[in-house]
């Protein structure tokens, strides 16, 4: 058996892992190339024949992990997409946004169109948590929680050939444990080979609390200042977290309750999937959802932007206010004209709580960058600039060590470093090495490796 890394291996997105077994290949994930630095490796042909994969494993819904399966299906892939139901709903949303981007970006060339996605759906296998099942006598699998997002799956495999059997872990993305709405990351009991996403590397995050009493200081500064509050939001999981903060926090008492506006499309669509999916929740907030009976998504001060003219008609609405708008990274999206109306403004206030990838426009303005270039405008930012981890959706290094270190029957052999820029991938790799005494890898693309 081999494994060969085509994505997301020395850089944080481009998820994609090939398996090779004497009678079978399949890949983990299949998702789109995001940074400047790489994007254009998602026009690239696969260094495989999709036709000979048998079958795809997809971990999540967001794009970096699922972005590509339409090119996979239009380059003749024909096999079955093993993901939980949560997944599937929330990935075909995710992979019409990028079809939708594709076409408005005229420096890009579409890799596919929305009928490459309905025909990709079709190919999807849904399966649940916690239930064994077998792909064909050779390969069986099992879906735990990872906690990450809603649906997402550790994918623990059990692979048999000549008569051995080996057990293949790919935790996809690990969630940060103590985050609302989703339950926390399930622990697994032994594995030969671990493949763990290092996009933190060997940071700790701020705590929750922290993070909590930092956005409620925000709000109170924009309430002072009779500003903007800007919130660039990631529509899948950043956003439901913050309407669900944002919730808390006003109904509270934390803070007087002030216009809050969701100008994202998407993140309104991936909302409605998220409460068709409650049984998922974590028990504090499945309770807040029986004992209450209502939208835990919702409150009197909130408003969607389900159309362009609302849009237009809450940039009306006197200050203060907060606007949260997508893209996270602010690379795109309806997040870039709130920046050009309200950075140069001194009263006014960004908060960016979610990754910023290396070469984003995001990382630029979390690094204090004072002028930058948002399409062909000059804009200089005057306005306050702030950021917190604590409501990262990825576990930072002391719960990823933690998760490692329950995985003891039997212990990895061999545990693959991924996700993560070359940098933190390769520290978090020899700090696992030095604590725990086993073989780490750092992976290349491209390159495979015999297990």
């Amino acid at each position: 058996m081999k494994v060969s890394f085509c994505g997301a291996c020395r850089e944080v997105t481009g998820s994609c892992i090939l398996i090779e077994t004497e009678s079978e290949k399949f890949l983990v994930d299949c998702g789109l190339f995001q940074d400047d630095r790489s994007k254009m490796k998602n026009a690239y042909r696969f260094p495989f024949d999709p036709l000979e994969i048998d079958f795809v494993l997809l971990t999540h819904a967001h794009t970096d992990h699922c972005g590509r399966l339409p090119k996979l299906v239009k380059d003749g892939f024909c096999g079955n997409i093993y993901a939980t139901p949560a997944t599937i709903d929330l990935a075909e949303q995710m992979m019409l946004d990028s079809a939708k981007v594709f076409l408005s970006n005229e420096d890009i060339n579409p890799i596919y169109f929305s009928s490459d996605i309905e025909a990709t759906m079709n190919f999807f296998s849904p399966v649940s948590y916690g239930q064994e099942y077998s792909i064909n006598k050779n390969i069986r699998i099992r879906l735990c929680d990872a906690g990450h997002i809603l649906g997402s799956a550790i994918f623990e495999v059990w692979v048999k050939e000549k008569g051995k059997e080996t057990k293949l872990v790919f935790t996809g993305d690990l969630g940060n444990a103590n985050a609302p709405i989703v339950k926390d990351t399930e622990f697994i009991d032994g594995a030969d080979y671990v493949f763990i996403e290092s996009t933190y590397g060997l940071e700790k995050h701020e705590t929750r609390e922290i993070g909590r009493k930092k956005l409620r200081e925000e709000i109170l500064e924009t309430i002072k200042e009779k500003g903007v509050l800007v919130i660039p939001v990631f529509a899948l999981e950043r956003t439901q977290e913050m309407i669900f903060e944002l919730r808390n926090l006003f109904e509270s008492g934390g803070v007087r309750k002030i216009p809050v506006f969701l100008d994202s499309p998407l993140a309104v669509r991936v909302t409605d999937i998220y409460k068709k999916y409650t049984n998922l929740f974590d028990d504090d907030i499945k309770r807040i959802v029986k004992h209450k009976k209502d939208d835990v998504f919702n409150f009197d001060s909130f408003k969607m932007v389900r159309k362009k003219g609302d849009s237009i008609k809450f940039q009306r609405v006197q200050n203060p206010k907060i606007i949260m708008a997508g893209s996270g990274m602010c690379n795109g999206g309806r997040v870039l004209e709130h920046l050009k109306n309200n950075l140069p403004i001194r009263n006014n206030r960004l908060f960016i709580i979610s990754f910023q990838v290396e070469g984003s426009l995001g990382r630029s303005l979390a690094e204090g960058e004072k002028n930058i270039i948002i399409g062909e405008k000059k804009v200089k930012v005057r306005s306050s600039v702030n950021t917190t981890r604590a409501f990262s959706s990825h576990a930072d290094f002391p719960k990823i060590s933690d998760w490692l270190s329950k995985i003891k029957n039997p212990h990895p052999c061999n545990v693959f470093v991924i996700h993560g820029e070359e940098e933190n991938s390769i520290n978090m790799a020899n700090k696992l090495k030095e604590s725990y005494k086993i073989n780490t890898i750092v992976p290349e693309y491209g390159k495979y490796y015999e297990l």
